[in-house]
């Protein structure tokens, strides 16, 4: 079966605010393991080689407003597309927080005409609502790139804020941009049945499964429910995606485990007797690669 992790991450310490270097040593250490606070791209690559994961996409997320970076935009802009331009196979986003306004969106233009980037990442529980009204250039920016945008939706880091990562706070963008990709990321966990709700609504927004690994290795019936009411809700699998937000939940399990129970995944029978309905291995195939190609690579091979 062929795969793109449709959500993954790299980074090193120079690049990151002490703030968040600190709210991962305190996820760490409630979890028992190792500070994540180097991971650049080889880690990824290595990861992607032992999963059979044929191409991945990286979401940078722009702090620079709420906290003091290391790096500039611009500078944070190109340090993850050269580091990822000896590899055809993945793929960059912009990471901006639309209250940088104009000069925001000078970069955004930049960003992806200029350095490759194929997409907008925004981090709402930095501290904004992502349907005020002022970004809407931003989305009108997208439409004219013809770019999506992976918006985070719910559960957070520390000294970041989750009021503002409610799925719901996206269906008026969605409903006023009906030529606008979006995608939840996480499901939008705790309030899956939200996001669940906002993509079934909104033909135009999908969801990702990147973090659902944590239920995975621990009450694994939390995924078969989400996955039944994806497809009751007519969201998988046509607009649902396979992510792992490598490498925040390698710890609950690596991204081969991830792939590998994926791609097993079936619905128990005990749910299948109470009407929720099978998934099949075409079905899986599109989450797992085909709507990401589509979305993100938009090519047909």
């Amino acid at each position: 079966m062929r795969v793109i992790d449709a959500h993954a991450h790299t980074w090193t310490r120079d690049i990151i605010s002490k703030e968040d270097i600190h709210a991962r040593q305190i996820a760490a250490e409630r979890a028992g393991i190792e500070a994540q606070l180097d991971s650049p791209l080889q880690r990824l690559t290595t990861a992607m080689d032992a999963g059979g994961v044929e191409r991945a996409v990286i979401l940078p997320i722009d702090s620079g407003i709420s906290q003091t970076m290391p790096l500039s935009l611009q500078e944070k802009t190109d340090w993850h597309t050269n580091e990822i331009a000896d590899s055809p196979n993945i793929v960059s986003f912009v990471g901006i927080d639309p209250r940088r306004g104009e000069n925001g969106l000078r970069e955004l233009e930049r960003a992806v005409t200029l350095k490759g980037c194929r997409g907008l990442k925004l981090y709402p529980p930095n501290g904004f609502y992502p349907d005020d009204d002022a970004f809407y250039p931003y989305y009108e920016k997208c439409v004219d790139l013809g770019i999506p945008i992976v918006i985070h939706t719910g559960f957070t880091s520390r000294f970041k804020h989750v009021k503002y990562a409610q799925p719901v706070y996206v269906d008026k963008v969605a409903a006023d941009f009906p030529t606008l990709k979006i995608v939840l990321a996480h499901v939008g966990v705790p309030w899956v049945h939200e996001a669940l709700m906002v993509a079934s609504k909104n033909p135009n927004v999908s969801v990702d499964v990147s973090g659902w690994q944590f239920f995975a290795s621990k009450v694994p019936i939390r995924v078969y429910q989400m996955i039944a009411e994806a497809k009751l809700n007519r969201v998988f699998p046509s607009r649902m995606l396979f992510g792992s937000d490598f490498p925040l939940f390698e710890y609950a399990m690596p991204l081969k485990k991830w792939v590998d129970f994926f791609t097993k995944l079936r619905i128990p029978e005990e749910m299948i007797d109470q009407g929720y309905p099978q998934v099949t291995n075409d079905e899986i195939q599109i989450v797992m690669y085909e709507n990401a190609k589509r979305l993100f690579f938009g090519d047909k091979t």
